[in-house]
């Protein structure tokens, strides 16, 4: 679970001739991590797609395309289709490409003529205002016009008496008749005066009544559009999936007619080199030994492996962290077991509210079901609802509240349990613990109350969760240096692993000592202890790393510091609501007319918590682990499992019977 699927290197070699039973098999395997071959062996090259290659990405490149061309997502398949079937209906593909391209076409052209009348009614409608018939705008050989906008303070009495010049002017809008001879000094002067011209379109008519007849050709023009786009949309719903699933079909032909370009060939053989599962070898034995081939398996290649993390089915949706950070190194220890826990457990903490904890499980349950064909969106669902049942726990056991409201009312302080910490920083320190009773009861016997160690509403609740924030930090850094410490036994020696992890482990841990002791929770004693721990420390970072263990000294402290975002957030998150449910309770209030107005309120405002807690919450969480936690112990660059095959969701190559 901790350490990725132990590997084995294979060489498999046959006659060329093979290749495409070979392609086949490990298609439907689905096992061999191919070994690119690097084309360096003198005899050797790269080898050429099986004969049903080129075909297949000719077809395949024309279903993208037109897939593309359709813009639509495919629904998940009941029951996945005949590759047999897909291949006798593919004579269909071009009539579809022809009926689509025709209608882009159609399209391409509508959207180009309403762009021109769109661009003809905004000209127009500059000059609206003037009662004269657009034919007059143009067409003379001795007088030039001038249409366009002007400012209405722009002064143009030097133009109006002109006798060789007309002006038309309404607000901002304007025309201007000039002879030619005098029509660059007119069009300067207009220039200088902040004069925007216009290209007014031929034609005849009045300019208000053109413009009624662009309104019409424009709506005219859209519902042509909008018939065309129903058109496309109609092809996507009918035909979608069917194209979906010859894609598939095609891409995985693809797939496996590429396989020799990635071996080595000769003019007669061929020599595969890849990685398999040490688990899968005796099964893939067994079925390589119906074909002609020859194969080796050597289990002590010196050479990196590919990485396949082994994790239950449960844990595996936090691959999807692991891998979105780094792909770990083959000698490295995998961290997806750990973000499995912290992850959901830090977003628990930090939005820790029970009615947003369901509605966390019921949206990442949705998202889970409704892409389980998109697997980065299904293991994000997952994870949300993991998150969500933390959420709810934290809510419902420790918080006691749901959506910003306390399930309890809180009653008066009646004494302190002995706890954690020292008041005022004494030998003994006493969380005082609020009772918990119903409204208006402060008094009687109180001996069934119940009593919550943690209320964000009070301020030794909200201590509590930074100082509780900080405690976990220093777990789970202390966690990160101990898997450090691990690799780096693994991957160098006991020498390096000790200057490299424990160094920075005894640093935390001796300034832990000292800063407890300064603040009276431990004796005086270990101020001492910790000092002493903590230069240990500092002077094995420094033999190891050099001036970068003096420098990086700090950090460690700055990122414990860090894991008060925790308790941090939860309080910004409660504050948040608490503030909705105020302004909608009582300052709008449930009265009348008023109960709109705070419903939505409410909404808007939970609505808007909700998605804070899955982007901020989220961010800041997924931030402790990769900044915080990986930085310790995962170098990273491994090379991710990829075997050879295509997975296949919408197709079959075979029916299978019961």
């Amino acid at each position: 679970m901790l350490r990725p699927e132990k590997m084995s290197q294979m060489t498999i070699s046959g006659h060329k001739k093979d290749l495409s039973d070979l392609s086949e098999l490990l298609n439907d395997l689905n096992l061999v991590h191919l070994i690119n071959y690097n084309n360096e062996d003198e005899g050797f090259s790269l080898g050429k797609s099986l004969n049903y290659g080129e075909e297949s990405s000719e077809i395949l490149i024309k279903l993208r395309s037109i897939i593309k061309s359709l813009d639509f997502s495919a629904n998940p398949p009941s029951i996945p289709k005949l590759s047999s079937d897909v291949e006798s209906e593919i004579g269909d593909l071009d009539s579809i490409i022809e009926e689509v391209n025709n209608l882009k076409d159609k399209q391409r052209e509508t959207d180009r003529r309403i762009d021109e009348s769109k661009a003809k009614y905004e000209a127009i409608s500059e000059i609206s205002d003037f009662d004269i018939d657009i034919k007059y705008l143009s067409g003379y050989n001795s007088v030039s016009v001038f249409v366009g906008s002007i400012s209405e303070s722009a002064d143009l009495s030097d133009l109006a008496n002109n006798p060789r010049i007309e002006v038309m002017r309404s607000d901002n809008n304007l025309i201007v008749f000039s002879t030619k001879d005098i029509s660059d000094e007119v069009e300067t002067q207009l220039l200088d005066s902040g004069f925007r011209a216009i290209e007014v379109p031929l034609g005849e008519g009045l300019p208000r009544v053109k413009l009624d007849s662009l309104e019409s050709e424009l709506n005219s023009l859209r519902n042509e559009k909008v018939a065309i786009t129903q058109e496309l949309s109609t092809i996507a719903i009918r035909r979608g999936d069917w194209l979906t699933a010859c894609e598939e079909h095609y891409a995985a032909l693809a797939e496996k007619s590429s396989l020799p370009l990635k071996l080595a060939t000769s003019e007669n053989m061929f020599v595969l080199d890849g990685w398999v599962p040490s688990d899968s070898i005796s099964s893939l034995q067994q079925k390589l030994q119906g074909l002609d081939v020859y194969y080796e398996v050597n289990n002590n290649s010196k050479s990196d492996p590919p990485v396949k993390l082994d994790n239950p089915s449960f844990m595996k949706p936090f691959e999807l962290f692991t891998k979105l950070y780094n792909t770990p190194r083959h000698w490295e220890l995998d961290p997806t077991a750990i973000i499995f826990l912290t992850y959901p457990l830090f977003f628990g903490m930090m939005v820790g509210d029970a009615g947003y904890g369901f509605a966390y499980i019921l949206f990442g349950h949705f998202i889970a079901t409704k892409f389980v064909h998109t697997e980065a969106l299904m293991n994000l669902g997952k994870i949300l609802r993991l998150a969500g049942v933390w959420t709810f726990l934290f809510g419902t056991f420790i918080y006691a509240e749901a959506f910003g409201e306390s399930f309890y009312h809180i009653g008066e302080v009646i004494g302190y349990n002995s706890f954690l910490f020292a008041e005022h920083y004494g030998p003994s320190f006493n969380v005082p613990l609020i009772e918990i009773v119903h409204e208006g009861d402060y008094s009687g016997d109180h001996s069934d109350a119940w009593y919550l160690p943690i209320h964000k509403f009070t301020p030794h609740g909200a201590q509590f969760m930074l100082l509780l924030s900080i405690i976990v930090g220093v777990i789970h850094i202390s966690l990160a240096f101990i898997l450090g410490f691990i690799n780096e036994m693994k991957h160098h020696d006991l020498k390096h692993a000790i200057y490299a992890k424990l160094s920075f482990l005894l640093i935390l841990w001796g300034g832990l000592f000292a800063i407890v002791s300064i603040v009276g929770l431990l004796p005086d004693s270990m101020m001492g202890v910790g000092v002493i721990i903590l230069l240990i420390g500092l002077v094995l970072a420094v033999i190891g790393e050099g001036i970068v263990g003096l420098v990086e000294f700090p950090s460690v402290f700055s990122n414990v510091i860090s894991y008060a975002r925790i308790g941090a957030i939860g309080l910004s998150d409660y504050g948040l609501a608490f503030t909705i449910n105020y302004i909608a309770f009582d300052m709008i209030g449930l009265e009348g007319i008023n109960i709109i107005f705070a419903i939505a309120i409410l909404l808007i405002g939970h609505l808007l918590v909700f998605t804070l807690g899955i982007v901020g919450t989220g961010i800041n969480s997924l931030r402790l682990q990769y900044v915080e936690f990986f930085t310790k112990f995962v170098q990273g660059g491994g090379t991710a499992y990829s075997p050879f095959g295509y997975i296949r969701k919408y197709t079959k190559e075979k029916e299978v019977t019961p």
